[in-house]
């Protein structure tokens, strides 16, 4: 079952909360890793890649790089190993992880409405941070962005990545990171949309954001190219190239007005939503049928 945690303070506090909460499940996975590969991030010897990934957070991500710290300190893992998986996870997420919504007032008629695929080893993380809005986040043990999330504001976000040909690109600190930026600084979406057209960020990361008057936007990011989408019938459906998003979108417009707990039917796989109105989210087909699902407030 999907725990929630609660975390609260100073980035360094955010993330030792994490590590103390999380320390069994990160210990079990990094001591899966084969004992040469323990061996090396124990030693710091990392890749070209993972080294200036490192540097690059801490240049343009200062308080992300100081939470990812405190989180390898409070779990006894190698901060090395977060780096890696993380630059890892951007070059290997899963069809189904690609699935990402948000869906205007016009088409939920309750405010706006975002959702993304539901990853098996999740957590909810509820923030308090020193400076800042708090949140309600979903996110896993080891990162410390969220993939989803709502801020007291009524701002939410939601991200999904991947690096296609990332191969021969230049390392940088992954955009995903920066969806931790939009629930702490922004009460609104433009002005979270600049800050993502203007800080720096690799890989490639669709993120997709949504307020409680109903108003959506998406930022696709590609290494250094941004692309901004202010759909005007109101719907913005990401699958990563899947066969049927055709299908899936045009059911989406279809079914109205769109109820966050609708979704399921449509994608057939465990989701998360966020619904900036109630400033909650929710976790859909996570658990066995006949139960309810979870909803999680700031």
């Amino acid at each position: 079952m999907i725990r929630l945690i609660e975390c609260e303070g100073a980035p360094r506090d955010l993330g030792f909360d994490q590590g103390i909460q999380c320390r069994e499940v990160l210990n079990a996975a990094y001591l899966s890793q084969a004992r040469w590969q323990r061996a090396r991030l124990r030693l710091r010897v990392e890749t070209n890649e993972c080294r200036m990934a490192r540097l690059e957070i801490r240049r343009f991500c200062p308080q992300q790089a100081e939470m990812m710290q405190a989180l390898a300190r409070a779990s006894r893992v190698p901060v090395a190993w977060l780096i890696a998986i993380l630059a890892g996870d951007l070059r290997s997420a899963l069809p189904a992880d690609a699935l990402l919504l948000a869906a205007a007032s016009a088409i939920t008629d309750r405010g706006g409405l975002l959702a993304r695929a539901l990853p098996g080893d999740a957590i909810v993380r509820r923030s308090r941070p020193d400076s800042g809005f708090r949140s309600i986040e979903l996110t896993q043990p080891w990162r410390v962005a969220p993939l989803a999330g709502v801020n007291e504001a009524g701002l939410a976000v939601a991200c999904v990545s991947s690096t296609d040909g990332f191969p021969g690109a230049r390392p940088a600190a992954p955009a995903a990171l920066l969806a931790q930026d939009c629930l702490r600084r922004f009460d609104s979406l433009d002005g979270a949309i600049d800050w993502l057209l203007v800080r720096p960020g690799g890989g490639k990361s669709m993120l997709v954001l949504a307020d409680p008057s109903g108003e959506i936007a998406g930022v696709r990011v590609d290494g250094d190219e941004r692309k901004i989408f202010r759909p005007a019938g109101g719907l913005i459906v990401h699958t990563g190239g899947h066969a049927r998003q055709a299908e899936i979108e045009k059911g989406l417009r279809e079914a109205s007005p769109l109820m966050g707990s609708d979704l399921g039917r449509f994608f057939g796989m465990p989701l998360v939503v966020v619904e900036p109105g109630r400033r909650s989210i929710g976790l859909l087909g996570d658990r066995p049928a006949g139960e309810a699902d979870r909803w999680f407030e700031i």
